[in-house]
């Protein structure tokens, strides 16, 4: 009986859904599990081991390949990885479930701009592949003399990224960690935005050079050359990481809207 009782109240439960204003709701099956700890324990484990032993080992390696201006593998990657973050971010405003929802469309659309705005200023919208002059006009009130709008003022680059490292903490440890305590944050209306337990490692992996990054400011401690560009890696890795799983809970939230009334 109580098994029956409890099958009945799976199925009377909802998926998180901003558009449902009542429950109750049950939790994702489409954050992935530990079947898929190749891509999101593994890729952030072995990014980080990659970098420090480049660093500590090949030096000469790492400061050839690794961490040039644009064409270093690290800067290529915070090209190549937030563009496949917007056109994931895109994808998903074709969807029935996402043009119904207007918060929805428009989270997915903000996402999707700002990651290609993250594509195009890391590489200067071209100027780091095709290494064209800067206008002159330009160059005066650009601080590298580089056509992108970064360097122009803090707002175009200090305070973003200020906003996305907070979200990151917030989404990617803290959120996770609330979620162990109280299984209710992940059976919400809104727990559709908030970040898997999967993207924990990549969020660790972001604390752990944005320390790197501190002690060498602070201190002078250089446990790797230019820290700060391991900790875009690991910032574009989670906006990543995060959109696809987004998109999984939204191809779940159409699956069930098919097979169940409203």
């Amino acid at each position: 009986m109580a098994t029956t009782d409890s099958t009945n109240a799976s199925r009377a439960s909802h998926l998180p859904d901003p558009k449902r204003t009542q429950g109750p709701y049950r939790a994702f099956t489409s954050d992935r599990g530990w079947d898929e700890a190749w891509w999101w324990l593994g890729i952030p484990v072995v990014t980080a081991i990659f970098i420090l032993a480049t660093a500590w080992l090949t030096p000469d390696f790492y400061l050839k390949w690794v961490l040039p201006e644009g064409y270093g593998f690290l800067e290529l990657g915070h090209f190549f990885i937030p563009l496949a973050a917007a056109i994931i971010a895109f994808r998903q405003l074709f969807k029935p479930f996402v043009r119904a929802r207007p918060f929805t469309f428009a989270f997915l659309l903000f996402a999707g701009l700002a990651c290609i705005y993250i594509a195009g200023e890391e590489h200067s919208w071209g100027q780091h592949f095709f290494y064209w002059n800067t206008p002159s006009y330009w160059a005066e009130v650009n601080r590298q003399a580089e056509t992108n709008l970064h360097n122009v003022h803090e707002w175009l680059n200090h305070q973003p990224r200020a906003v996305l490292q907070v979200g990151i903490f917030i989404g990617g440890l803290l959120v996770p960690l609330a979620a162990w305590f109280f299984p209710i944050v992940r059976r919400n209306r809104w727990s559709l935005f908030l970040p898997a337990a999967a993207l924990v490692p990549t969020a660790l992996g972001w604390l752990f050079f944005r320390g790197v990054s501190q002690l060498n400011k602070s201190y002078g401690h250089a446990l790797v050359q230019r820290p700060s560009e391991s900790v875009e890696t690991f910032m574009y890795l989670f906006l990543l990481f995060y959109l696809i799983m987004l998109a999984r809970r939204i191809n779940e939230l159409e699956a069930a809207a098919r097979t169940q009334p409203s």
